[in-house]
């Protein structure tokens, strides 16, 4: 009898996923080492605002050229080469700084490298984790890398501080180094299949032998739809001027086909719409903490825990969960209950209501809560987007995320000196609940099912759905009529774009 063994996509996913760990580990470290460095050496709002503007500016910079980057050059390469540049200039500091030469325009030029570096970096991960996970497998890893970010949101404040307290902060940037030779190490030798050939190598190009009866289980290359350009090696990525030149007009395209179907624009401004909404939680409750509790430093330290702690428990669920019937549904829900948490917070305050016990335990559901959005929307955006625009698009998604946090203190923060931060929190929540209700009419339900009749019909295959089944055979039975969509705007848009809309894909899932 043939001898049959688990996948080993399982073993590189783990591998990924480990390296990607340690990595992070030490960047998170360094990160709020250096906030803390700066707070306690400056006790400076300027130098804070400075810190967070090259902290988070720059990625918003970057990730046009990023999102193009992990379309059309290697991932991996990507990868190592964002994470080695980070622990280069992570070193140069770390020398400085043993040298008793460390300044604080060195922290604000290397926060804004560092940032520039995980720009890249990030649209490139997003990218990589549906080339080496099978469809049916993608909550459950997106749920596990989400629990892994949030355990060490969670754990990096306290070993950075504890680290920064007891030893010179040379030792800190000393461990992002080692962390990140650790993380490229790991992502040099794992086998990974080529994102436009399915070519299986690791990154000295090559392909590891096969014992009898294993086999790799990585998803399918999509041939029909890959770019003509392809890939490139990592010697093009150092000698190309031609991305420099290109990337923006790459960018439009990703941008291009976002637009130009309808679900997909509507699911992204909703998205963006409730990210800026949720910003007024993560910019002004250390104020709103301040003004109902008082001043005490444990008030803070017990709402972030309590929110980071949530946020590992929700990715936790999620991972065990490993699915959601429907990612749609999935996103209105958690965004819901995460306006109702925040409606419960303004409200109690209004009242004058709220004990810090109550709000801890707020703080605590809605961490929970957030990685259940957070990976409906990653993994929505994943399966009903075409493999050689992932980069282009989660470069967009990554901008949306990024941008919240700076966008929000600007809007929300000169309004809180004025009116009441509850008030701020009452608001943004009604919005919130207005977005997700719209989303019924400007995002169908259908749409998730006519994009992805793939992944339905290969989970009736592997779990033996009935009823999934039978709707994959439905939509097997309409695919004249998603045909004859296709050639119809196919028709509509040659007036408009050269770029031919995939032939896979419903530009308007309501027609």
């Amino acid at each position: 009898m043939e001898r049959k063994n688990k996948p080993l996509s399982w073993r590189v996913i783990t591998a990924f996923l480990s390296g990607q760990a340690v990595s992070l580990l030490g960047s998170s470290l360094v990160q709020f080492a250096i906030i803390w460095y700066v707070t306690l050496q400056t006790n400076s709002a300027t130098a804070m605002m400075i810190i967070t503007v090259t902290s988070l500016i720059p990625q918003l910079i970057v990730a046009p050229f990023a999102g193009v980057w992990a379309d059309r050059y290697d991932r991996r390469w990507l990868i190592m080469l964002s994470d080695g540049g980070i622990a280069l200039v992570t070193a140069w500091l770390m020398v400085m700084a043993l040298c008793n030469m460390l300044q604080m325009w060195m922290i604000y030029l290397v926060s804004a490298i560092r940032s520039l570096g995980g720009g890249i970096q990030s649209p490139a991960n997003q990218a990589l984790i549906p080339q080496i996970t099978p469809e049916t497998k993608l909550v459950r890893i997106n749920g596990v890398y989400s629990t892994i970010s949030n355990m060490l949101m969670l754990l990096s404040p306290i070993f950075g501080g504890v680290l920064l307290s007891l030893t010179p902060i040379w030792s800190v940037f000393l461990v992002d180094v080692v962390t990140a030779i650790i993380g490229i190490s790991i992502m040099f030798f794992i086998p990974i299949p080529h994102q436009i050939s399915g070519k299986i190598v690791n990154a000295l190009g090559r392909t590891p032998q096969l014992k009898e009866g294993d086999s790799w289980g990585f998803p399918e290359p999509r041939h029909d739809t890959a770019s003509s350009e392809g890939t490139l090696s990592h010697k093009e990525i150092i000698s190309s001027r031609e991305v420099i030149e290109s990337g923006l007009s790459k960018f439009r395209e990703g941008f291009s086909y976002i637009n130009k179907i309808e679900p997909l624009r509507n699911l992204m401004l909703t998205y963006a719409g409730f990210m800026l909404m949720l910003s007024p939680v993560i910019t002004l409750i250390p104020l709103f903490i301040c003004r109902h509790f008082g001043t005490d430093v444990w008030y803070i330290t017990a709402t972030q825990t309590a929110l980071f702690a949530g946020m590992a428990i929700g990715g936790l669920l999620v991972s065990f969960k490993g699915y959601f019937k429907s990612c749609l549904r999935t996103v209105r829900s958690s965004g819901l209950l995460v306006a109702g948490t925040m409606l419960i917070v303004s409200v109690l305050a209004l009242f004058q209501s709220i004990f810090f016990s109550v709000f801890a335990v707020l703080a605590l559901i809605l961490g929970m809560i957030v990685p259940f959005y957070s990976t409906a929307v990653t993994t929505l955006f994943q399966k009903e987007v075409e493999s050689e625009y992932h980069g282009r698009v989660f470069s967009l998604l990554y901008m949306i995320g990024s941008a919240a946090i700076p966008l929000g203190s600007i809007l929300f923060g000169p309004v809180a000196d004025v009116i009441a931060i509850e008030h701020i929190l009452f608001i943004s929540a009604i919005i919130q609940i207005a977005l997700m209700l719209m989303s019924l009419k400007t995002v169908p339900n259908t749409f998730e099912t006519l994009t992805a009749p793939a992944h339905i019909k290969k989970d009736s295959q592997n779990n033996g759905d009935m009823a999934t089944e039978s709707a994959a055979q439905k939509l097997q039975s309409d695919s004249e009529i998603k045909d004859a969509l296709n050639d119809r705007n196919l028709e509509n848009n040659s007036k408009t774009t050269d770029e031919p809309i995939p032939k896979n894909k419903v530009p308007n899932a309501r027609e």
